[in-house]
C-alpha cells in the first residue's frame, strides 16, 4: 500500500540558513488572545530558506524562473533516492556516482546522512556540496535527469563557494550535449526515510511567487 511522506522541513525562526542568509521573521499582527477580532501573521522570508527548490534564473542571467515551470514539470515518476555519505566540507563527486544505473531516473536525491547536523553550525557553514563534474557526468549521460535534491543546506559547500557557483551554472546553462536545465532541492529532510523505501512519485509545491528563482518547497514522496 502506498502512502505519502514529506521531504521538506518546516520553517521557523530557527531555520538554518545559508552563510549570513537573513533568518525567517513571523510576527503575530492580530491576535485574539490580545481582543482582535481574528488572527494574523506577517512573514518575512528570504526565497532560499529551508527546504527549496532552485531554479536556472537563480545563476543565469536569463534563466527560466519558478513561476515558469508547470505542474507536471514539477511531478516526477522515476525518482530514486541513494546514500552516498559525506562528512563536513566533503563533496559528492563524479567517481561516487559514475557506475550508478540511473537510466529512465527523473529525479535523483542524494541522502549524505549530513541532516543529523542541522542543528550546528557547521550544517550551515561547512556542508557536502555537489561538484561541478557530477554535475556535468549526469547532464551528459543521462539526460532524463530533471531534479537533484540533497539533505544539505545547498549544493555549494561553503567552504569553497566558487565551486559551488561553477555547479550552480553548470546545473543551470543550456548547452549542445546536455539534458534539460536541471532543477535543485536544498535542505531536504530524509530521516524519514531510508533506502530500502521505494519512491514510486516525487511531487514538488513551491510557493507560487511570480517570476522568482527559488522557492520554499514542500517535497512529497509517494513510498511503497
Amino acid at each position: 500500500m502506498s502512502r505519502f511522506l514529506n521531504l521538506s522541513y518546516m520553517l521557523d525562526s530557527n531555520t538554518p540558513l545559508y552563510g549570513n542568509t537573513p533568518k525567517p521573521e513571523i510576527s503575530n499582527i492580530k491576535s485574539i488572545d490580545k481582543g482582535d477580532s481574528s488572527n494574523l501573521y506577517e512573514i518575512k522570508v528570504c526565497n532560499h530558506s529551508g527546504t527549496h527548490v532552485d531554479a536556472p534564473l537563480h545563476f543565469v542571467k536569463d534563466g527560466r524562473p519558478l513561476s515558469d515551470y508547470s505542474l507536471d514539470e514539477l511531478t516526477f515518476q522515476k525518482p530514486l533516492l541513494i546514500e552516498i555519505p559525506k562528512k563536513a566540507g566533503e563533496w559528492i563527486e563524479k567517481e561516487d556516482i559514475e557506475k550508478l544505473e540511473l537510466t529512465e531516473i527523473d529525479c535523483l536525491l542524494f541522502k549524505t546522512g549530513f541532516g543529523k547536523h542541522r542543528s550546528d553550525n557547521i550544517y550551515r557553514l561547512n556542508n557536502p556540496g555537489i561538484s561541478p563534474e557530477a554535475i556535468l557526468f549526469l547532464r551528459e549521460k543521462y539526460k532524463s535527469i530533471r531534479c537533484l535534491g540533497i539533505d544539505s543546506i545547498s549544493i555549494t559547500g561553503f567552504q569553497d563557494r566558487p565551486r559551488g557557483r561553477t555547479a550552480h551554472k553548470v546545473a543551470f546553462e543550456e548547452k549542445k550535449g546536455l539534458g534539460k536545465p536541471l532543477l535543485l532541492i536544498e535542505d531536504m529532510n530524509f530521516s524519514v526515510i531510508n533506502t530500502t523505501k521505494t519512491i514510486k512519485k516525487i511531487i514538488l509545491v513551491p510557493w507560487l511567487i511570480k517570476n522568482i528563482d527559488s522557492a520554499p518547497c514542500a517535497v512529497l514522496a509517494e513510498v511503497s
